[in-house]
């Protein structure tokens, strides 16, 4: 008689790196275009008509919404939203599979594009040339916070479940727009493309719904308990686990 031996999966450093064809796919595209624009001569001197820009839009270019997300001002801004990618699409695409997650993350980065152009012109009355994934990049966080909230990711070294990296995120940009931040950052396209889950989990299946509808359940019961316990601590112990001005 055959013995069953349970056997422990050894760590594949290339299934790691190269094991998510949605990660692949997107970090290609982007790394194709950074290449081609800063190593290519004359690489970025007729990127304008691809840019995010309302004049762009006005004049029928209307591929800018998708093209000036491949658009980064320097290496730390690609990096920093290639890295998003890579942490956060191969959880949304374990969940929902390769073309779903490309529907989001080309969603998000449609969304947060339009919707923040808007916002800029009619309502600020700025004239702003949006580029970077960072919008696309926040569409595959809310969805894996969403689809998997208790998932740990290590982007900032110490282990974090996916649904706090998320909120931190989403607060930390609420106060950069409204604090007017000048760091160079489309604070608003960034809560646009968090908020765009929203919009894009109508044309998901109802079982990608369900499980986003309890997804959110969790994040609303984990904020809730979260306010109260930072509640009970800051009235018997004089501390906050919040930020000051949270709440």
């Amino acid at each position: 008689m055959g013995k069953n031996k349970d056997k422990k999966e050894s760590f594949n450093l290339f299934q790691f790196l190269f094991g998510s064809v949605t990660v692949d796919i997107i970090l290609a595209l982007n790394t194709a275009v950074f290449y081609f624009m800063y190593y290519v001569p004359k690489g970025n001197e007729n990127i304008q008509p691809f840019i995010m820009y309302p004049g762009n839009l006005i004049n029928g270019k209307v591929w800018c919404v998708i093209t000036s997300g491949f658009i980064h001002g320097s290496l730390s801004h690609f990096l920093w939203n290639m890295f998003g990618v890579f942490i956060f699409g191969k959880i949304v695409e374990k969940k929902l599979g390769v073309r779903k997650t490309l529907f989001i993350y080309f969603g998000a980065l449609t969304i947060s594009m339009l919707f923040s152009t808007m916002v800029y012109v009619f309502l600020l009355h700025k004239n702003v040339a949006i580029i970077g994934a960072s919008g696309a990049v926040m569409g595959l966080i809310s969805g894996a916070m969403l689809l998997s909230p208790f998932t740990i990711t290590y982007e900032m070294i110490l282990p974090i479940p996916t649904m706090v990296k998320g909120w931190m995120f989403f607060y930390a940009d609420i106060q950069g727009f409204l604090n007017q931040a000048s760091d160079g950052v489309s604070h608003l396209a960034h809560i646009f493309g968090f908020l765009s889950i929203a919009v894009l989990v109508y044309f998901l299946s109802h079982k990608d719904k369900k499980a986003m509808k309890v997804g959110m359940l969790i994040n609303i019961f984990s904020i809730i308990v979260l306010l109260l316990l930072n509640h009970w601590l800051a009235n018997n112990t004089h501390w906050n686990i919040l930020p000051q001005g949270i709440i």
